[in-house]
């Protein structure tokens, strides 16, 4: 039976048992000398048994994009500045080249709303050198209204094509992870990096930025290099927020209580690129299951 024969719940989690076997055996073949990273503390291995978990729940597959066709198939894009090019190695994606510019950050939007929990794996390759700025990934964003903020998010594309950080923590609902981050300040270096993330809108938490975190923040140095391929992982099941990093030489495990925040089941995926930053995607495959009960 081939993979395209199997069910689609099947497929999804094989995809995912797969990759790591493919790991695994590379790091055999290669006779590498690293080993892969095992959690030293006691949150390390929560987070790590969380994410374990929820991976069994019974994903059902609703989007794979392998990276290599017509990027605009299942995508549209704010940002007039933005570079996407389908290569032999992945989906290209870079932000607009100029530093400090609002009209050269970019947001990669998917053309499908999903419902339900969500998982969402990719691999990424770091293709700038640039230690500030940030990649988002934004879960279940819908306009969060008044007009002309309506919920479904295209039918405003016009009015962020600009894509001003403020459109988007000021009028959309949506769950924020910042990978491949760092300070926004020019003269930040990687020692900056981190994990975090984020509820929106801004409205919902008396105004203030900085209180849309969901905490714990993460401290990322070491990860996302450029030319190093990542196999990142995101799932959003019941009110835990989790993440896997996972590259050839450690993996890394990330958990957020979200019963503070409001709930979102709803609404699309998207790949933000502060200005100056840029990417290679590939195996994109994004699934859906059943909410948890309350």
């Amino acid at each position: 039976m081939t993979e395209q024969q199997l069910p689609r719940a099947t497929r999804c989690l094989a995809i995912t048992h797969v990759r790591a076997l493919m790991l695994a055996g590379s790091l055999i073949c290669g006779l590498s000398v690293n080993t892969m990273a095992t959690p030293t503390s006691q949150n390390e291995n929560n987070n790590r048994a969380a994410f374990e978990a929820a991976q069994e729940a019974p994903w059902q597959e609703a989007m794979v994009d392998s990276g290599l066709e017509s990027w605009q198939d299942r995508w549209f894009v704010d940002g007039h500045k933005a570079t996407l090019k389908n290569l032999p190695n992945g989906l290209y994606y870079s932000a607009g080249p100029i530093a400090d510019d609002h009209a050269s950050h970019a947001v990669l939007w998917t053309r499908q709303s999903f419902e339900g929990d969500l998982k969402l794996e990719f691999d990424y390759t770091r293709m700038d050198t640039i230690d500030h700025y940030v990649n988002i990934v934004y879960l279940y964003a819908t306009g969060a209204g008044p007009a002309p903020y309506v919920e479904d998010i295209s039918a405003w594309s016009d009015l962020r094509q600009v894509p001003y950080m403020r459109m988007y923590y000021d009028h959309m609902n949506l769950l924020h992870i910042s990978f491949a981050a760092f300070d926004n300040d020019p003269k930040a270096t990687k020692e900056s990096a981190y994990i975090r993330a984020r509820r929106y809108p801004r409205s919902l938490f008396e105004g203030s930025f900085n209180k849309m975190e969901i905490k714990p923040d993460y401290a990322a140095v070491g990860l996302f290099e450029p030319g190093v391929q990542h196999h990142v992982t995101v799932i959003k099941r019941g009110n835990e927020l989790l993440m896997k990093v996972q590259n050839p030489d450690e993996e890394r495990y990330y958990q957020w209580d979200l019963s503070d925040v409001p709930n979102l089941n709803k609404g699309r995926i998207g790949l933000r690129h502060m200005n100056q930053r840029a990417g290679i995607y590939k195996n994109i495959t994004i699934c859906q299951a059943e909410p948890l009960s309350e």
